[in-house]
């Protein structure tokens, strides 16, 4: 893997009616966070009520991954789907909070804490 380079593993939980999205690598201007985006959007439709979005192997995050993670979470809404994050280094919520972006996401340290978490 590169240092830019950005990768996810999409994997549905039909008991848990949720999907989540593995990332790693850096969330940023790459072809491959935008490929997720259009990936994302395609699939939003037919999604589970509950998106998870982990973070764990996530090594960073610059302007326009804060971006297209903003406009997921606004599509997700829209479609009456609940996006959440869990696994958030320190680093990426920082640049979270200073964005303004953090305050809309609910945040979870695990991705079990985050599946458990009651619907909204």
């Amino acid at each position: 893997m590169t240092e830019h380079e950005f990768n996810y593993q999409r994997v549905e939980l039909p008991d848990a009616g949720a999907v989540v999205y593995r990332m790693d690598g850096v969330f940023g201007d790459t072809s491959h966070c935008y490929e997720f985006l259009e990936a994302f959007l395609e699939a939003l439709d037919t999604c589970p009520p509950r998106i998870v979005f982990n973070l764990t192997q996530l090594d960073n995050m610059y302007s326009s991954g804060i971006g297209i993670l903003a406009n997921c979470f606004s599509k997700a809404g829209a479609v009456g789907k609940t996006l959440s994050l869990c696994g958030v280094s320190p680093v990426i919520h920082r640049t979270l909070t200073i964005t303004g972006v953090q305050p809309m996401l609910k945040e979870y340290a695990t991705e079990e804490e985050a599946l458990a978490a009651p619907a909204e």
